[in-house]
């Protein structure tokens, strides 16, 4: 409401100011200035009082006036001698002191016009105040409105800066989204082409040549021949049963039911060591609770550590392999998986964010990213080529469906 009235009230006097520019307190002022420079004694003073009586009359008409009304301070508590400007009931009085001093001008009553004089100069005086208070509030008007203004331009910034940035994190996380969702179906048809070339590489070709041996068997009279010939068949079955039996173990989940997610990983990194021979090790605090994770959050985990030990057996060419597993004053759970192996450029920035295109030397890391997003955590890549790898995963310990800041604390692990 006040920045409406004082639109008003600051057109209202453009307006006037405009329409009577010659009709001034200022230009009041100045004709009754030149007036009293005359001598009261010579009657040459009368058509100057005759014009400055008109010039009273068209102010007392005129909207200025009333406009001066409209200023929002309190006149009554000011004082300016006996009188107290400024209405027309005021302007009235001084147009009849005015006649007066004509009168006594014209009748040569000099005592009594010297008195009507010193009255219009002090309420002119009073009008000249209460144009500078007008002034003042037009200028404060002004300045309030400027700042106001200001403010709104600013709210609007900031505003449409926000709108902007919730777009553009929604145009982010969505062809985050999109990201995933493909690295994850390139996944899955990664591992069917990885188990589909591991059984014919392994499980069907022992099998096409234990096939072989045995027609042998039954193709031969010979007792001796027979004898040896199955003496070769049962270490070939044999193998072809633990080969069998390894590629299910992969494929199979554990039972966390039975075993906890330590045992689990400590499990994983035995029978790591002896498929591939390199010397892997877990290294998990005893006193770590993980109540907080449900049976699906630990096989999450124990699929990130999984693909990350498969990475270092095809990719790394390492001869050791550390697992571990701590928790963090700031209740973070950190698990890392590193090795001393050649080591590679990692898609991955510091803050876990992918700054390659996908290929595929990348799907495993991108699917281990998608796994670290369902546990509300962050997974992190420190590696160089020729400096080894650590894979690092930051899992908050309370429920959080996104966890992305890093550890206050600045925990990390140590290659």
């Amino acid at each position: 409401m006040r920045l409406v009235s004082c639109l008003l009230l600051l057109s209202t006097l453009i307006l006037s100011c405009t329409d009577y520019n010659d009709l001034n307190i200022q230009g009041i002022v100045n004709q009754w200035a030149d007036i009293t420079a005359i001598s009261p004694n010579t009657k040459d003073i009368i058509p100057y009082i005759d014009a400055f009586s008109q010039s009273l009359e068209q102010f007392e008409e005129s909207d200025l006036l009333r406009t001066y009304g409209t200023i929002p301070f309190s006149i009554n508590e000011r004082s300016f001698g006996p009188f107290i400007p400024i209405t027309i009931q005021e302007v009235t009085v001084i147009s009849d002191l005015v006649s007066i001093f004509r009168s006594s001008i014209v009748s040569g009553d000099t005592e009594r016009a010297q008195a009507a004089s010193a009255e219009i100069s002090n309420l002119l005086i009073g009008l000249l105040i209460i144009d500078g208070e007008a002034q003042r509030y037009i200028s404060s008007s002004y300045l309030q409105l400027f700042i106001t203004l200001i403010i709104f331009i600013l709210i609007i910034a900031l505003l449409i800066l926000f709108l902007n940035r919730s777009l553009s994190r929604s145009l982010k996380r969505e062809a985050q989204g999109t990201i995933f969702s493909h690295a994850y179906m390139l996944a899955q048809d990664e591992e069917r082409g990885r188990i589909s070339r591991e059984l014919h590489d392994t499980i069907i070709q022992d099998m096409r040549y234990l096939l072989l041996e045995t027609e042998k068997i039954g193709s031969t009279d010979e007792k001796t021949e027979r004898e040896i010939l199955s003496s070769k068949t049962v270490p070939m079955m044999a193998d072809l049963i633990r080969k069998t039996r390894d590629i299910c173990n992969e494929l199979i989940p554990p039972d966390f039911r039975f075993n906890d997610l330590p045992d689990s990983l400590r499990q994983l990194c035995l029978d790591f060591s002896e498929k591939t021979g390199i010397d892997c090790r877990a290294e998990i605090d005893s006193e770590l609770k993980l109540d907080f994770l449900n049976m699906e959050k630990r096989l999450q985990i124990y699929r990130i550590v999984q693909e990350a030990l498969i990475n270092i057996e095809k990719h790394a060419q390492a001869k050791e392999a550390i697992v571990t597993m701590r928790l963090g004053q700031n209740g973070v759970v950190f698990i890392g998986i590193n090795d001393d192996g050649k080591g590679f450029k990692s898609p991955l920035d510091d803050n876990g964010q992918i700054i390659s295109g996908i290929d595929k030397s990348h799907i495993g890391i991108i699917s281990m990213k998608e796994r670290a997003a369902i546990l509300g955590g962050v997974l992190k890549i420190n590696t160089e080529p020729g400096e080894g790898a650590l894979v690092c995963l930051e899992i908050p310990s309370a429920p959080a469906p996104y966890y992305t800041k890093e550890s206050e604390n600045g925990n990390t692990f140590n290659r």
